[in-house]
């Protein structure tokens, strides 16, 4: 099937494709046009026809011409591809028995990678320590399949290769590499070494139980290589990350039973929420939350709570994940959890906190309206942040019943008629994109982005634009500018988080921002717009670390904590004359 996907790519472009829905217009190396998937009168629809991608702005829908052809027929990938079959004149070849074979061989390297992984973990009694005192049991680490990886460059792949598993299987399983350094030298003989080394492993599984790929925590890292926290499967033949929810295979009969989803972040999340009884509970596990997870939970239940990490970064995941689940008809509640805690860190402290907190779930609207007033802003700044963060989930509300209720409460709240919200409501319905100076670029994105992610904060705008220049000036081999971008962004986040961010789904929408804010900034101004860019990354991190250390320090005020409440005020001082 590979075969005729590339044959397809050979005779069609994406603009062929595109081109059939969308009137588009060029617009430097990128052709744009009113976005297919809302009503809108200015383009915020960008197709690239040399990365053969597209990227819509409002919705943040993008991809290469199957999936749009997917989104606009409502056919799965198979019913994309026979319609572009047909109009590339490409014979349709479906999958052949020995293909079939050849995945079956995929899974079983990947069922005997799991044997191996529990019993290396087996071995390592200071791993499954470590698991015991995150509140883990035996019994939980055992039904789950929870491994280890041996610290060892070759120790899987040796004991693959014994089992009789080719090195063609073993690679296209996503469970060893070729170093980079021998990528581009085909007469030098290969040398594999295993993806995975030092780390936690946690199977991840399909609907029907089967094992697809793997997510990695680290546990012993090496000083002369260091690697990030946690690493997940390549994706290969039986895993597509963007498709797959971790513990879905055992909580679907949960989420039927109880009528409701309960999502968290993380493996370790996921497993103790299901040791104590959430058997409705499932995670992205590494990934972001998409329309595919969405309608993939409305095939159990309408209800979804979501339960990620109550920092600052857990609260905009949960707003983005809110407006994708809203769009798709589902009720969203959201779980308030203490500031800097997880549910596996409170699962294992009090799980009558948090049974208390999933029972008191609030409806995405007052949880960003408690979530803006624990910031305790002044009133102008509040109205501003009420208007910004929490307008947009209602305009995203299907029932017009359910609109109204809110439009009250926010006017009872900021103590103004329910015409005014409602006028308000009326202008992010029909807002377009406003025609800015070249310098006057992250408002611009800012706007495009929070269309589809209302949650984004101004930090977390600057964050991403730097984070698509650092991989823009990588795929230009700009060295200089790519280690500018980095330092920046290491600079201003921390190597952990910065790792983390290198990890996450954004490269798409990532490059294609990048790629609009140069544009804007051609003809020598690049310099200054890059310096003004890193200058306003540093500002908004410390502004972010600022609001979530006040937030912090109402919590220990609250919990009469007066060893913390000294830690946050000493913090609070310390940033306050960095953020002039």
């Amino acid at each position: 099937m590979s075969d005729t996907v590339e044959k397809i790519k050979e005779r069609l472009s994406v603009l062929d494709v595109v081109g059939q829905y969308v009137k588009l217009t060029r617009a430097g190396k990128y052709y744009k046009g009113l976005s297919p998937f809302t009503k809108e009168k200015t383009p915020s629809f960008f197709v690239s026809p040399d990365r053969g991608l597209y990227h819509c702005f409002s919705t943040g829908k993008g991809g290469d011409m199957f999936t749009f052809l997917q989104e606009m027929e409502g056919v799965d990938f198979r019913g994309s591809l026979k319609l572009l079959a047909e109009k590339a004149g490409v014979p349709l070849e479906f999958e052949k028995p020995e293909e079939r074979d050849q995945r079956e061989r995929l899974y079983a390297v990947l069922d005997a990678a799991t044997e191996i992984f529990v019993g290396n973990r087996k071995e390592r009694k200071d791993v499954t320590e470590y698991l015991l005192s995150r509140g883990l049991t035996d019994d939980t680490v055992n039904q789950w399949s929870v491994g280890y990886a041996n610290k060892e460059w070759q120790s899987l792949y040796d004991s693959l290769k014994k089992l009789g598993f080719t090195d063609t299987e073993i690679k296209e399983a996503g469970l060893i590499k070729i170093p980079e350094s021998e990528e581009q030298k085909p007469d030098t003989p290969v040398r594999f070494y295993d993806r995975f080394r030092g780390r936690i492993m946690f199977p991840i599984r399909d609907i029907s139980g089967r094992v697809i790929a793997f997510s990695g925590r680290i546990f012993e890292d090496d000083p002369k290589h260091p690697q990030a926290k946690y690493l997940n499967s390549p994706e290969t033949p039986v895993f597509e990350k963007s498709r797959v929810f971790y513990g879905l295979d055992k909580a679907r009969e949960g989420i039927r039973t109880l009528k409701s989803a309960l999502l968290v972040e993380g493996q370790i999340d996921l497993l103790m929420a299901h040791q104590s009884g959430y058997k409705n509970a499932l995670a992205t596990s590494g990934t972001s939350f998409t329309d595919w997870h969405a309608d993939l939970i409305k095939r159990y239940s309408t209800n979804l709570l979501i339960a990620y990490d109550g920092d600052s970064a857990g609260v905009s995941a949960a707003g983005r994940a809110s407006g994708i689940a809203l769009g798709k008809g589902l009720d969203i509640k959201i779980v308030k959890l203490p500031p800097g805690k997880d549910p596996a860190d409170i699962l294992l402290k009090d799980k009558e906190l948090f049974r208390g907190a999933v029972k008191g779930a609030l409806h995405v609207v007052d949880f960003y309206l408690s979530h803006i007033a624990d910031a305790k802003y002044d009133q102008r700044t509040f109205r501003l942040e009420v208007s910004r963060t929490v307008l947009p989930y209602i305009a995203l509300i299907p029932h017009k019943i359910d609109q109204a209720h809110f439009v009250n409460k926010i006017a009872e709240v900021l103590g103004v008629p329910a015409e005014a919200v409602q006028s308000e409501l009326k202008k992010i319905r029909t807002a377009e994109p406003l025609e800015l100076k070249p310098n006057e670029h992250i408002p611009l994105i800012q706007k495009e982005i929070a269309k589809a992610e209302p949650f984004l904060s101004r930090a977390d705008v600057v964050i991403r634009l730097a984070f698509g220049l650092s991989l823009l000036f990588k795929e230009r081999k700009d060295d200089m500018r790519t280690s500018e971008a980095k330092e920046a962004l290491i600079s201003a986040l921390g190597e952990e988080r910065f790792n983390a961010l290198s990890e996450s789904d954004t490269d798409r929408g990532a490059l294609f921002e990048a790629d609009l804010f140069l544009e804007r900034n051609e003809g020598g101004r690049e310099d200054e717009a890059l310096k003004d860019l890193y200058d306003a990354l540093k500002h908004e991190c410390k502004h972010e670390e600022y609001r979530e250390t006040l937030a912090m320090l109402r919590a220990a005020e609250a919990s009469l904590d007066s060893e913390e409440v000294e830690k946050f005020m000493k913090r609070l001082n310390e940033l306050a004359p960095t953020l002039q």
